[in-house]
């Protein structure tokens, strides 16, 4: 890889910036140029030939999402490499970028290293060293790549950055700036016909945000349309469109609707307070205005507004994330558990029938494998939905006898060497109503962790005693519960001395229970634990 090859760093975050270019700096990239909107990048790139694009999505006047759109329409850039750096992990955005053209996804926050090696990757080298600092030149193999074109010398605020390499203080790279420095970059819009109240208006505020105006509603509109906007001072008397008006237009279209809109006016008749509120307006300040009360008023107004964006994005990735599980959840009940359900009942079938000892262990393995498959895939969706509410048991009756004798079996088998013993004597025609697939989870996690507590050599009983109109399913073995855990011996998380144990297990026994119109208990003293739960029968 040519060291030289000239790269663009385009964010809107200085922070961001600042790390990459360090970074790029450890790897050996010192021809780094920067810019902080889509719009600068590319009124750069069109002066300055550029090998390599690292950019961020969302970017006040052009986003990066449209300069990769741009870069993949202009002949000089319709293969330069692009690497995406957002904070946007929703599939719909990842299909976004890859149909646009992007080269590599980087999601914030980052570390140093995942982007080193995403970076390296992207332009076709595998890094194997973890930076602190980065290896240099042994750490990989130079590539063949296209030595810069000959371009005229960009402007100075595009000057290519040689500081002292760096590397940042903190390892995690995209995190949120604080909202309060959010805040100052914030850009605000000034409407209003008298050029004068503008420029004093503008001088007030131009040392703590960017400065749009605008000499009519109109333009307003216009402006508030085509740029990122984070607040609006509104005049009310204006020719031709007045600023009742103008609010009006921009709250009833979508893209400026969200826009915080403060009305500025000498008239501070409570009909046209009222009327402005009415129209969407957060506040409504009388003029002549005091500069620090407006400072105090843009302020709280700003971080309200930053705060509802952040708090609609995560909503927006939690709907997300919970459409995903969905999805998965879906596909995992439709696509894995049939497939598995079959090879268990294979295995179970072929474990019933003549076999040699190589083939009876091979049909034993391909059982508990079926198992753990099905253990799995239940544990982590089907609880998910239970503490949600929303799972439904496809109730049935079923053999309960047949079923524990199964789950005994497999796991005296899996728990063969520990010396732990399994007793119990199957009764004949014990119907249970339940869903069988979750009952065998149950009752194979049930009996897995009486084993798995029981001392070496120890014994483990299981029995199912009739009640009146339902079944108790009692497991014992010795060992007693730390009388610390017993109180919260089922709840979620719950403290255990269970070496790999995350507190789930006993959690998920008794939603599995409960969620089939049963229930489970422990008690557990004099050397012993016993655990009993009770399921409907027909």
């Amino acid at each position: 890889m040519d060291k030289s090859a000239a790269i663009l760093i385009v964010d809107d975050y200085l922070l961001i910036r600042t790390h990459v270019r360090q970074v790029l700096a450890e790897l050996g990239f010192l021809n780094v140029f920067q810019a902080d909107n889509g719009k600068t990048a590319q009124d750069l790139m069109r002066k300055q030939q550029i090998d390599i694009v690292v950019g961020d999505w969302g970017m006040p006047i052009m986003s990066g999402i449209d300069l990769l759109k741009w870069m993949r329409t202009d002949h000089r850039y319709s293969r330069t490499p692009f690497m995406m750096l957002t904070a946007e992990a929703n599939p719909q955005s990842v299909r976004t970028a890859l149909q646009a053209g992007v080269n590599a996804y980087m999601i914030k926050p980052f570390t140093v290293h995942s982007f080193a090696c995403k970076f390296m990757s992207m332009l076709g080298v595998q890094l194997e060293t973890a930076p602190g600092p980065f290896a240099r030149q042994q750490a990989f193999a130079p590539a063949p790549a296209p030595k810069p074109a000959a371009a005229p010398v960009p402007p100075p605020a595009a000057t290519p950055t040689t500081a002292p390499v760096v590397l940042p203080e903190s390892n995690v790279i995209g995190l949120d700036a604080p909202i309060g420095e959010r805040v100052k970059k914030s850009t605000v819009l000034i409407v209003d016909d008298i050029p004068t109240n503008i420029e004093v208006l503008a001088g007030v505020l131009k040392d703590e945000y960017a400065i749009k105006v605008a000499i009519s509603g109109k333009k307003a509109l216009e402006i508030a349309d085509a740029f990122h906007i984070d607040l609006i001072l509104l005049d009310i008397m204006m020719p031709v469109m007045d600023g009742f008006e103008t609010c009006r237009q921009l709250k009833a279209n979508p893209k400026t609707a969200h826009i915080p809109i403060i009305f500025l006016s000498a008239r501070d008749g409570t009909e046209d307070v009222v009327a402005g509120l009415r129209l969407g307006a957060v506040d409504y300040v009388s003029k002549p205005a005091d500069p620090t009360i407006l400072k105090a008023r843009l302020s709280a107004h700003l971080l309200l507004a930053t705060a509802l964006q952040d708090v609609k994005r995560q909503n927006e990735l939690l709907i997300e994330n919970a459409r995903l599980r969905e999805d998965v959840d879906r596909i995992t009940r439709h696509d894995l558990k049939s497939p598995i359900a079959v090879a268990l009942h294979g295995s179970q079938a072929l474990l019933v029938s003549p076999l040699t000892p190589a083939q009876r262990e091979q049909a034993h393995m391909i059982e508990t494998a079926a198992e753990n498959a099905l253990e799995m895939i239940n544990r982590t969706l089907d609880v998910y939905k239970m503490e949600q509410g929303s799972y439904q048991p496809a109730l049935q009756v079923f053999d309960l006898g047949d079923m524990l004798a199964k789950v005994c079996r497999q796991l005296q088998f899996a728990f063969d060497s520990t010396g732990v013993t399994v007793g119990y004597d199957k009764p004949e025609g014990v119907m249970c109503l339940g869903e069988p697939l979750l009952c065998y989870s149950l009752f194979n996690n049930m009996l897995k962790n009486a084993i798995e507590a029981s001392p070496p050599g120890g014994r483990v009983t299981v029995n199912i005693a009739p009640g009146y109109g339902n079944l108790h399913v009692m497991i014992d073995n010795a060992g007693e519960v730390p009388p610390a855990a017993r109180e919260r011996f089922f709840e979620k998380y719950a403290p255990s001395d269970k070496i790999g144990g995350n507190g789930l297990g006993t959690y998920s026994i008794r939603l599995m229970a409960e969620v089939q119109g049963g229930s489970v208990s422990m008690d557990s003293g004099h050397g012993r634990t016993r655990l009993t739960v009770t399921l409907s029968c027909p």
